[in-house]
């Protein structure tokens, strides 16, 4: 396997096929990092998601931990083309992002990522950015979601798909919010994951129901089915 860096910090993805993954985190312990399953890989020098008991129910939580930015990676849902990624996500504190990764390149470092971003009281900043091997954002895209209000759960989804273009959509509780038709970078295939930074050291974000659908899975399950049919 082979080491990037996306975020300023190593990961280490594996590459594997595609599949459909879900984490609602409810099978992890309060207080454990997040990359105590094996399903999540970070490394070292990064900030945590922790995983906390929100009334019963178990989610993850950012924990600075000296640094401003942390990254996840799945391998639950191993490499993926084309797909949505989703999270519920929810914030106190502003000047910080929570996103959520695409197309993690493992021999570039490169990725994609569809951000929010606390701005003001009430109002968000929604982001589409390509990542490059030594973790430097640059923004395609960016517009205005609002109300974003603080301790509010909101579900933030992130479609990749295509190639010369990939279209790139981020959608906040079912409304898209930001579009790009990226031919610039163009990347394939790859890991998906978690990310978030700040700027302002009182910002937490809290992260609930992590989903990844792989549009080719569910295209060869659709046409399976259609084969079997054909038998009966």
């Amino acid at each position: 396997m082979k080491t990037v860096l996306i975020l300023g910090i190593l990961i280490l993805p594996a590459t594997l096929s595609a599949m459909d993954f879900t984490d609602n985190f409810n099978l992890y312990t309060p207080g454990n990092d997040l990359d105590v399953s094996s399903f999540w890989y970070k490394p070292d020098s990064c900030g945590s998601l922790t995983v906390i008991n929100d009334g019963g129910n178990m989610i993850v939580e950012t924990a600075w931990n000296g640094y401003n930015s942390l990254a996840y990676i799945c391998l639950g849902s191993e490499v993926v083309l084309d797909g949505e990624i989703e999270a519920d996500i929810k914030y106190t504190g502003l000047e910080a992002s929570c996103g959520l990764l695409a197309r993690v390149n493992s021999a570039t470092g490169e990725g994609y990522i569809g951000y929010i971003y606390s701005a003001f009281p009430g109002i968000g900043v929604t982001f589409i950015a390509y990542i490059d091997g030594n973790g430097n954002y640059t923004t395609l895209e960016s517009d205005y979601y609002y109300p974003f209000n603080e301790d509010s759960w909101y579900t933030v989804s992130f479609q990749v798909t295509g190639s010369n273009p990939v279209e790139l959509s981020i959608s906040v509780n079912g409304s898209v919010s930001s579009t790009f038709q990226d031919s610039i970078y163009d990347l394939g295939e790859g890991m998906t994951g978690l990310g978030s930074r700040y700027t302002s050291g009182s910002a937490v974000y809290s992260v609930d129901n992590f989903a990844v659908t792989d549009y080719a899975s569910a295209l060869t399950a659709v046409t399976f089915g259609g084969i079997k049919a054909l038998f009966k």
